[in-house]
């Protein structure tokens, strides 16, 4: 499988600018080279020098680097089009230093980007019940469930907020015997997660076919994959026959997850409002867009429960009755 490596330089200051132009594009998994962090690794005086890899020392120079991984094909295409054509966008209207704004596209296969991404993940606790970790890292037992995730090219490692928001919410919100709708599902962290904690049934769909197959993969090395543990690929907002069989005008869940950026979330809210009686858990939403989504949660009959946010990211608990 062919994937194309998108970079996109800038400086610290906008990177969180640029990384709400990633999520726009639906580029949901990425990672940020900031020179700032490695500066601050390199002054920490606390770690041993002799351990600081000697390319740490010139990141702690130059651009921001945003680096994301994409399938290559018609999705993967446009995502890539959109994003260029947001960061051109920013280029003339910007206000502040956004740094030069190169974007960068090159391609390599598949083992290339599983390589790439294994030096960025490694065994990572969340909330009180959680380790995420891949298959190639070793974790000592401790009491709490472990979630084996190899992302491959879908979002859900952990190591993003919004991820680990959810998998947190997932804890509180009780999804013990419930059946569970993991929409926008990834790499399948988040419904593996519910169905460690004892979920009844768990349907997660995804719009990316390779995010579906990687998640029944991720659910089949965690043992969770069964008759309960459905997973699809789709779009519920094209309507049809897979809306109908994913989110149906009538009660069948329990509890929704749906990790994917706010303008997709309200656009979805009708339609879950009709299948879902229980709670929600929205997240994958950046601050600027929480009020967007909570008045959409409103107008369509939730209350809210719980709102938690961590470094610019917010996760919304809501019910509706």
């Amino acid at each position: 499988m062919i994937y194309r490596e998108v970079i996109v330089h800038t400086t610290s200051v906008a990177s969180e600018i640029v990384q709400g132009l990633f999520l726009s594009a639906d580029i949901s998994l990425y990672t940020v080279e900031d020179p700032e962090d490695f500066k601050d690794l390199l002054n920490n005086k606390t770690v041993p020098f002799d351990y600081i890899d000697d390319s740490l020392m010139s990141r702690a120079e130059g651009e921001t680097l945003i680096k994301a991984y994409i399938e290559e094909g018609i999705q993967g295409d446009k995502r890539i089009a959109t994003l260029t054509k947001l960061v051109d966008e920013l280029k003339k209207d910007s206000t502040i230093d956004v740094g030069s704004l190169k974007v960068e596209i090159s391609t390599l296969d598949d083992e290339d980007w599983a390589n790439n991404w294994k030096q960025y993940f490694h065994p990572i606790v969340i909330g009180e019940k959680f380790v995420v970790k891949p298959t190639w890292e070793e974790y000592e037992p401790d009491g709490r469930f472990i979630i084996d995730i190899d992302p491959e090219s879908s979002f859900g490692t952990g190591q993003h907020e919004t991820t680990a928001l959810c998998l947190e919410a997932v804890e509180t919100v009780g999804v013990e015997n419930k059946d569970i709708l993991d929409m926008g599902c990834g790499s399948g962290i988040l419904g593996i997660g519910a169905s460690k904690l004892g979920a009844k049934s768990i349907v997660a769909v995804d719009i990316e076919e390779n995010s579906a197959r990687i998640a029944k993969e991720n659910a089949k090395k965690n043992g969770v994959y069964n008759d309960s543990f459905n997973i699809y690929w789709g779009n519920v907002l094209d309507g049809g026959a897979f809306k109908e069989k994913i989110l149906p005008d009538k009660k069948i869940y329990q509890v929704v997850l749906i990790n994917i950026v706010a303008d997709i979330v309200v656009e979805m809210l009708p339609m879950i409002s009709k299948s879902l009686e229980g709670k929600i858990v929205c997240s994958g939403i950046i601050s600027e867009r929480k009020e967007k989504v909570l008045n959409a949660l409103k107008l369509n009959g939730f209350n809210i429960i719980e709102i938690k946010e961590k470094n610019d990211w917010v996760c919304i608990v809501a019910e509706n009755i």
